[in-house]
């Protein structure tokens, strides 16, 4: 998963996402589930960064299905109960709901988790023609958010030598923050354009990043599997 192109793979997992959008079958979401699972660790993901991501999907996906178990559609709704695959079955009922989560929240991970995020704009603006202006800042935005993590943790060691308690989410942490990244930015901007940058300027590229046969055929049959289970 991590060798494949990251704009491929993004279409590819959009198109799944569509097709279950509008297939309401928990049998394909639950094993669409599973197979993203299995590629994640395949991938060698850490299990622990899996793990805590999965902690709110799981509430999310419980809470879905008892409220698919306790509520069901009768004649008085606005809509058809079989729009949403409601059965007769309470357990069916809820177990329709909570693999719709379960089965987005997996494609969501597995594109997440194994996409190199340098390499994914990249790839964007090659294959989607990102526009430079764009590609260089979000790369931009991504190498200055460490430095404000680094910057928020001496923030609040400071107001803790002060013997001062703040809320994480403090005004008195995020105002300095805030100041020192629009600087940060300014630098940054500076810097760039002394080195003679111009949005509108065609650039060479010190990484070419391509689509192969792999990333087809992994397109052909995710799509093309996901539409055969489903009908």
């Amino acid at each position: 998963m991590r060798t494949l192109n990251p704009a491929m793979k993004f279409v590819t997992l959009l198109c799944v996402t569509f097709v279950l959008a509008f297939r309401y079958n928990p049998v394909l979401n639950l094993v669409v589930f599973v197979l993203c699972m299995a590629a994640l660790l395949v991938s060698k993901v850490r299990l622990k960064t899996l793990g805590l991501l999965m902690l709110p999907i799981l509430l999310a996906a419980t809470g879905m299905f008892f409220t698919g178990y306790r509520f069901s559609a009768d004649a008085s709704m606005p809509v058809a109960a079989a729009d949403f695959l409601i059965s007769d079955s309470r357990v069916w009922n809820g177990v329709a709901q909570a693999s719709r989560v379960l089965a987005y929240a997996g494609v969501g991970f597995l594109f997440t988790l194994t996409t190199d995020r340098i390499l994914m704009v990249k790839s964007f603006e090659k294959q989607f023609h990102l526009p430079q202006v764009w590609a260089y800042g979000l790369l931009a935005a991504w190498g200055v958010f460490p430095q404000a993590v680094q910057e928020y943790k001496r923030t609040r060691a400071a107001f803790r030598a002060r013997g001062l308690k703040v809320f994480p989410i403090s005004p008195a942490l995020l105002k300095p923050l805030l100041v020192k990244s629009v600087r940060w930015s300014e630098e940054l901007s500076i810097a760039m354009e002394s080195k003679g940058f111009s949005g509108e300027e065609k650039r060479t590229e010190y990484m070419q990043v391509r689509v192969h046969a792999r990333d087809w055929l992994f397109l052909i049959l995710c799509v093309g599997l996901t539409i055969v289970c489903s009908t």
